[in-house]
């Protein structure tokens, strides 16, 4: 908004005056001081006799301020920084003295004397009316008698008129003169009160007492108190600051003085208004101080002071921010002003007629803030072309017309301030998000070009492109335009316009000020003055517009856009001779420009050859090679006068150095095209396989040939690369179908060395050795050259072929041309050799630039002779290896083999020779493999059709598992030691376990007698037990196995292992083994049993702890046909716990020794603890049988004893289960003892069982 006063157009923020705090503002604004009438000589001086607060106490609360200030902060009601809430301040610091602007204007010195009426009386003289010393009313006033509005009276409300005054004071903590320092704050404090009241502004006064490092007062909010109470402040209005806060603290009190003071703020505006709207309420206009000549000058028009008034209204609605109020007040302001009592009033020679333009320039400005203040941002688009509209027909009526510099000057600033107000307001829609940031989503969010209409528009309504809002960038597009279309018009002014007036007669003065519109822009020998005169600098101007508008479009990723601005700015260096800036800029926009991915080909050609007059002017050879190949493409408009030469390109320059340049394809216009195809999508190592480059030109009719020295194909995936050199100064022989079209069958062979000097630098080409060839390189406008060649790969894989280095190597420079290689092509073409000529075949093939090199196919075979479908845990696993060699040669061949699977632990193999196998001697064993890690065996030279044989071993785990057995023999043939052969073999070998078991524990009744309490060291049954002295425990365990396996296993030993057992106890295991047993077959799925008599003794007597122990069952077994040796299987048993310290009662059967059917049923109760314990026996009647013994007894067992009660049982039949129930309850402790089943009982879930037979 250059060119309109500050205040004029600046937003308005509530002023707050901070008295006593620093001396000036750091700015003064003198100007608006010295513009302002009768300022000294009738001004309010307030001032103070008190030092200010300075030190870093006040140098941090004003920087504090500073941080508060929100005249940078954008023009929306959002929190922002500078902000308190949605709500900011301005603030000026005065120091100890300021002036507020007066009331009324000064008398005038000579009135009208008293005038005579009818009748021969005197009418006495009136005393002059006295209005604001900016009111058209008074005659100091710039505005005097008909001017509406003057920027001096924004500045008055936004610089010199505070809503609030905040004044600061030092507060002394030395208790000697507190006193003292206190009765002379009260004293300014009120004193300052009293001016401020006579003013008659109703200024919110706000004190803060900032307290001195020196001293310690012990009370000071009892001096604060007694201030406030001598002052008549509240406590919203006096603040005492304590010393050493810290910045945190700092700003947390400004806040809060801030927000004291912003109802107060409001309502002094809203007061203000009302004041206004009384006055535009009034039916009359008020008298003129001294009223003006009649016939020379008139007075404001009604219609003029309702302009004045609803620009007040909307002026104070914008301290209050409240824009919707606002908006209107200015839009009812802005018609009245542009009705034709007040403009068309107005003649266009007057200087109110620039005043009322500009204050007709201002309305709308601030309307377009009000209104995207709001978030109506159609609406305020409309209001701008609006005003655009009205402004065109008021000049073309009754100013110079819109066909003048002037107007498009205006033009370019009127859309520059449409840019600079999307900006400063800070549209939400078009917020550009931080691209460097972290995002949740992989893609980047593209910013918002326009906004979509507001609410107020019915979807139904039809709304033109340009009536949607967008982003600055637009704008300032729009503004480069006009600046453009002002710079054409200034320079068609005629010779003798452009003279300064001083030079210029006083007609031709006066005939040029009815010719152009200087309106906000220079006149016209300032515009575009003589040679040798200062001129307006358009080219800077037009700079600056397109380097921000190409940043807007670069934010929102409108590439083209972005690239024709900068494209521009490039132009406007050229045009004022900065080379250099031009190329700086234009160059990488050239390289790495849309236009020419996009085909827009003009575009493309005048960026060309604007990049060559640089490089002209420059002297950059490298660059001026690069473009001059560019314009040898046909694809650009031919010049006839041009001559396209690339031999000829440097001449005239003076160029120290030899230029090497290196062109991409893509990033110029194509002058030579290259296509290449494989013939198939497939080939072996060692196969031949054919292929095609074919080479187009592109070059203008009218241009030179094009003599390449070399032309290099580079492959990806093993294939060396390919180098064509050009022989055409040998005349080679060529093929030939049609006037433009070349075949070339060429054979390659190592390049030489000097050929690699040549070659272009490893940036632009590998450095891999490549094979070389000749052929003719010169190409014609409009030829094809085909070259066919044949390749032989050696190496297996994905070859692609990837690029073409066309290079010219010329006596004045080294040019390399890189054209990548497409793989996606519409039409695959293979050229043939026909009767006629050259015809064309169409192939079917999808990725013409890939082929698949697959190995020579093996004719190696390996097996795997006696593999088992399943092999067993802990095993010993040999496997037997045999690879034949059915090559017709003899070849050299090496193993890898490499065991996969899921278990944890993978087993290591080994390779076993023919000695190992014959020997018991292991040592000489060959590790070959651990885990995944695989090293390669030699099996040597073996001859054609022979077959040799390897064998692996390996310790199978614990642990059933799945492994994959990977064999890879790599050979190669005896005649072709370059060329390798893989031949791969796999396995499934699958491990598990060749036996199962279940295990079962039952208590029996120990033989021995018990300890007795009364007499423990006379026990003495014929055994030493040394370490355990307990009771002795007697368990049986029966273990049945089952055979998983799919063959017989011989089972040679079954054993019964303590491995542990807790509490100092002791055990040992009794079996009916003696070892004479022989070996036991176990078919598959077949089952065997062992049982084990285990005998458990405590540690001693008093030891009353459970014992815990630990079994583990051996098994030793080997195949049925298998001579190696055993394999040994352990398998863990449930963990036994032997309650020593717990009474319990065993059940069992006593053999019978006589032919009466009765089933004699022991019950013995064991008390192994150290009370007496009481027991109460009862058995349960029953259908299934009779019993003889107590139904009901008490027995006592004294402690470490044992008690057998006796019952015959009476089945009701034979061959059945009978189910005694006895009920033992320990009547001390009110406990039901569980009957463990015995010898001849079984033990369920539904108790003892018992078979009768």
């Amino acid at each position: 908004m250059d060119g309109y006063p500050a205040h004029y157009v600046s937003h308005n923020l509530p002023l707050v005056i901070l008295f006593g705090l620093g001396s000036t503002d750091s700015k003064p604004r003198d100007s608006i001081e010295e513009q302002y009438p009768l300022l000294q000589e009738k001004g309010i001086y307030i001032s103070s006799d008190l030092p200010s607060v300075s030190g870093s106490a006040g140098q941090e609360l004003l920087d504090c301020f500073h941080d508060f200030d929100a005249k940078d902060a954008a023009w929306n009601n959002r929190p922002g920084k500078g902000k308190m809430g949605a709500m900011g301040f301005t603030y000026r610091s005065v120091g100890r003295a300021f002036t507020l602007p007066p009331h009324k204007a000064k008398p005038p010195s000579a009135f009208p004397s008293p005038t005579t009426a009818e009748g021969g009386l005197q009418r006495p003289s009136l005393a002059p009316v006295l209005h604001s010393p900016l009111s058209p009313l008074s005659p100091e006033s710039p505005l005097y008698p008909d001017g509406i509005m003057s920027s001096v009276w924004f500045s008055k409300h936004q610089w010199l008129l505070p809503s609030a005054l905040v004044s600061f004071f030092n507060f002394s903590n030395d208790p000697n003169s507190s006193t003292l320092q206190d009765n002379k704050l009260k004293t300014e404090i009120n004193a300052l009160r009293t001016s401020i009241t006579a003013s008659s502004y109703k200024v919110r006064l706000i004190v803060v007492l900032v307290c001195e490092d020196s001293g310690a007062d012990p009370n000071p909010i009892e001096r604060v108190a007694n201030i406030r109470r001598a002052t008549s402040l509240d406590s919203k209005s006096l603040f005492y600051v304590p010393s050493r806060l810290s910045i945190i603290e700092t700003q947390a009190f400004v806040g809060t003085i801030l927000a004291s003071i912003q109802p107060s703020c409001l309502e002094y505006y809203r007061d203000l208004s009302k004041h206004a709207r009384r006055k535009r309420n009034r039916a009359t206009v008020p008298p003129p101080t001294v009223p003006p000549i009649y016939g020379t000058s008139q007075t404001l028009s009604g219609l003029g002071w309702t302009v004045r008034y609803e620009t007040k209204l909307g002026f104070f609605a914008e301290f209050r921010q409240e824009m919707d109020a606002a908006s209107r007040n200015y839009e009812t302001a802005y018609e009245s002003l542009l009705d034709r009592d007040v403009f068309e009033n107005i003649a266009s020679w007057s200087p109110r007629f620039g005043e009322t333009r500009l204050l007709a320039d201002v309305l709308a400005i601030r309307i377009l803030r009000c209104l995207l203040w709001t978030g109506q941002t159609t609406s305020a688009v409309q209001s701008w072309s609006n005003h655009r509209a009205s402004m065109q027909d008021l000049v073309d009526r009754k100013g110079k017309g819109s066909g003048t510099y002037g107007w498009e000057a205006w033009e370019a600033r009127w859309s520059a301030i449409m840019a600079e107000l999307i900006d400063k307001v800070d549209v939400p829609i078009f917020h550009v998000p931080d691209q460097t940031a972290p995002s949740e989503t992989s893609s980047l969010e593209i910013p918002d070009i326009y906004a979509i209409p507001e609410k107020a528009f019915s979807s139904d309504e039809r709304l033109s492109p340009w009536d949607l809002l967008h982003h600055e960038g637009y704008w300032l597009r729009r503004s480069a335009q006009k600046t453009k279309a002002r710079r054409k018009l200034a320079l068609s002014m005629p010779k003798e316009d452009r003279s300064s007036p001083e030079q210029s007669p006083a007609s031709h003065i006066a005939s040029k000020s009815h010719l152009y519109d200087t309106y906000l822009c220079p006149e016209p020998h300032k515009e575009y003055g003589l040679p040798g005169h200062t001129s307006f600098d358009h080219g800077a101007l037009l700079i600056k517009t397109f380097s921000k508008a190409a940043g807007q479009f670069t934010k929102r990723h409108q590439g083209r856009a972005a690239e024709r601005m900068e494209f521009e700015m490039a132009r406007e260096y050229m045009r004022a001779g900065r080379w250099e800036e031009a190329m700086g800029l234009i160059k990488p926009l050239w390289q790495n420009l849309s236009w020419r991915r996009e085909g827009w080909w003009k575009l493309v050609e005048e960026m060309s050859w604007a990049v060559r007059a640089c490089a002209r002017h420059l002297g950059d050879g490298e660059v001026l090679l690069t473009v001059e190949w560019e314009l040898l493409s046909n694809s650009l408009t031919s010049r006839s006068s041009w001559q396209y030469d690339i031999l000829k390109c440097l001449d005239g320059l003076d160029i120290e150095e030899k230029p090497i340049a290196t062109v991409s394809y893509d990033s110029t216009a194509p002058s030579l095209s290259a296509v290449f195809t494989f013939k198939a999508t497939e080939g072996h190592v060692g196969e031949p396989m054919q292929a095609q480059l074919t080479i187009h030109s592109h070059l203008h009719a009218s241009s030179a040939p094009i003599r390449l020295s070399e032309l290099t194909i580079t492959f990806g995936g093993g294939l060396p690369g390919l180098t064509v050199i050009d022989n055409s100064r040998q005349k080679a022989p060529l093929n030939k179908s049609k006037g433009s079209t070349f075949l070339y069958h060429i054979s390659f062979d190592e390049a030489p060395e000097e050929l690699e000097t040549t070659s272009p630098p490893s940036s632009v080409l590998d450095t891999t050795k490549s094979l070389s060839g000749a052929a003719d390189l010169v190409f014609s406008p409009g030829t094809d050259k085909i070259f066919f060649f044949t390749i032989v790969p050696r190496d297996a894989g994905e070859v692609v072929a990837s690029r073409v280095c066309l290079s010219m190597r010329e006596e004045q420079f080294d040019l390399n041309v890189i054209v990548p290689l497409r793989d996606h092509v519409s039409r695959v073409i293979w050229w043939l050799q026909g009767e006629t000529g050259l015809v064309r075949e169409k192939l079917d093939l999808e990725h013409p630039c890939s082929i698949s090199i697959l190995p020579k196919p093996p004719k190696m075979q390996i097996t795997f002779p006696g593999l088992r479908k399943a092999y067993y845990t802990d095993e010993i696993v040999e496997i037997q290896v045999e690879v034949t060699n059915e090559e017709v040669e003899d070849t050299e061949v090496g193993v890898v083999v490499q065991l996969i699977g899921n278990a944890q632990i993978v087993p290591v193999i080994h390779w076993i020779s023919t000695s190992y196998l014959d020997s018991s001697n292991k040592a000489d064993n060959d590790p070959v493999a651990s885990g995944t890690t695989t090293s390669e065996h030699s099996l040597g030279r073996l001859h054609s059709a022979a077959t040799r044989s390897k064998t692996l071993m390996f310790q199978a785990s614990s642990e059933t598992a799945e492994y994959t057995l990977e064999l890879k023999a790599h050979y190669y043939l005896v005649s072709d030691p370059h060329t390798s052969i893989v031949k791969a073999e796999t396995k499934e070998l699958i491990f598990i376990r060749p036996l199962d078991s279940n295990f079962e524990f039952t208590p029996h009744v120990h033989s021995g007698p018990w300890p007795n309490y009364f007499h423990v060291g006379d026990v003495d049954d014929g055994r030493t037990v040394p370490e355990s002295t307990g009771i002795i425990q007697e368990w049986f365990v029966t273990a049945k196995l089952a055979s998983f396996a799919l063959e017989p296993l011989l089972i040679q030993a079954i054993r019964l292992n303590v491995q542990e057992i807790r509490h100092g106890a002791s055990c040992q295991v009794v079996t009916n083994d003696d070892g004479s047993q022989s070996a036991i077959i176990l078919d598959p799925n077949g089952s065997i049993d062992r049982d084990f008599k285990l005998m458990i003794q405590d540690a001693t007597l008093e030891d009353r702890h459970s014992s815990i122990l630990r079994l583990e069952l051996e098994v030793l077994w080997k195949l049925r046909t298998d001579s190696a040796n055993a394999v040994t299987t352990f398998m863990p048993l449930p963990h036994l716990t032997v309650p020593f310290g717990e009474p319990r009662v065993l059940a069992s059967v006593q053999k019978q020794t006589t032919l009466v059917p009765l089933v004699h049923v022991l019950y013995t109760l064991e008390n192994p603890s150290m009370h007496l314990l009481t027991f109460q026996l009862s058995m349960d009647s029953s259908e299934d049988f009779a019993f003889s013994g107590p139904k009901i007894v008490t027995v006592q067992l004294p402690p470490l004893s044992r008690h057998t009660v006796r019952y015959s049982l009476l089945p009701a039949r034979n061959g059945s289960w009978i189910r005694p129930n006895l009920k033992v309850v320990d009547i001390g402790f009110g406990k039901t003892l569980k009957v463990n089943a015995a010898d001849g009982c079984k033990g369920d879930r539904l108790g003892l069982a018992i078979w009768v037979n």
